[in-house]
């Protein structure tokens, strides 16, 4: 389920692309996006076109990066988790926790993870719900900046930005996006990350 919801994920932030060409106002916007229902053009030629053309008027991303540094680093970083690989498959196990081994120099820990069906993983969920929190904090960006005026909307989405910012599960202005969507987080003290 947490493989299922991450592969989604993904999906989602194409879509959001789609949405943002239907409703940016741009003057190519629809061009590129009839392109796009031709199949003439990929969900990321419409991020590179967004990139190109609409991304620079938003502003900041969650933290102090442009706008466009955010975005492209977040689509870049769930990518591998849009078909079944590896690092998809490793979201199918539950992390039960790590310990180093201290007997033996050449081993740096040891992991205890559960293989079954449905294995739940609740800070694999937790994650999950921050990523979808994500999604929906692009997507209010995005409407923000499409329908400019609505000073309360602009005020919640800024708060949840910032309280997205201040997860525990990023680090903030330094996030590196290819790491975030790592399945196994643990800390030294042999739990999973952040227990």
């Amino acid at each position: 389920m947490h493989a299922n919801a991450l592969a989604l994920t993904r999906q989602c932030i194409e879509a959001i692309s789609v949405v943002e060409l239907g409703i940016c106002k741009h003057a190519g916007a629809e061009g590129i996006l009839l392109k796009w229902e031709d199949d003439r053009a990929t969900a990321g030629e419409l991020r590179k076109w967004l990139q190109a053309n609409v991304w620079p008027h938003y502003g900041r991303g969650l933290w102090t990066e442009p706008w466009d540094v955010f975005m492209r680093e977040l689509a870049s970083a769930i990518q591998p988790y849009a078909h079944y690989g590896r690092d998809l498959a490793q979201w199918q196990l539950r992390l039960h926790g790590m310990v180093e081994v201290k007997d033996d120099p050449t081993a740096a820990a040891q992991g205890f993870i559960e293989m079954r069906p449905r294995a739940y993983d609740p800070q694999k969920a937790t994650r999950i719900t921050l990523f979808h929190g994500l999604l929906t904090y692009v997507l209010g960006r995005v409407w923000m900046a499409s329908n400019r005026g609505d000073d309360e909307f602009d005020a919640l989405i800024g708060r949840l930005g910032t309280a997205l910012g201040k997860s525990r599960y990023l680090d903030g202005h330094a996030t590196n996006w290819s790491q975030q969507f790592w399945a196994m987080l643990w800390d030294r003290g042999g739990g999973t990350a952040l227990e």
